[in-house]
């Protein structure tokens, strides 16, 4: 048998990456975060203009954060509840990533 190509290595080693915990860590945190930001910006637009004019945009930008730890802990929270291809949709991966002990 031949010697796999540099392209066939690199190949294998760029899918072995995309598998890894770390990036599967990454598109966990990732993509909540982006539903969280849609989330964040459909409420910012339905907030009256007395209570984001005091606030001078602060409402929109305290949104975020607040929005992000309730759509995330939603989605942890549905992650068992909802078939694969959904969880998948919605945080991106279906494997929890793994952490070494030391």
């Amino acid at each position: 048998m031949s010697e796999p190509t540099p392209q066939h290595q690199l190949g294998e080693r760029l899918a072995a990456w995309l598998r890894s915990d770390r990036v599967t860590s990454w598109v966990r945190t990732v993509v909540p975060a982006l539903w969280s930001a849609g989330v964040a910006y459909l409420v910012a637009l339905g907030l009256p203009n007395w209570l984001t004019e005091p606030a001078n945009g602060l409402g929109q930008t305290a949104a975020v954060p607040v929005v992000l730890g309730a759509v995330y802990a939603g989605l942890r929270w549905l992650e068992p509840r909802v078939p694969s291809w959904l969880a998948r949709f919605l945080l991106g991966s279906t494997r929890p990533p793994t952490y070494r002990q030391e």
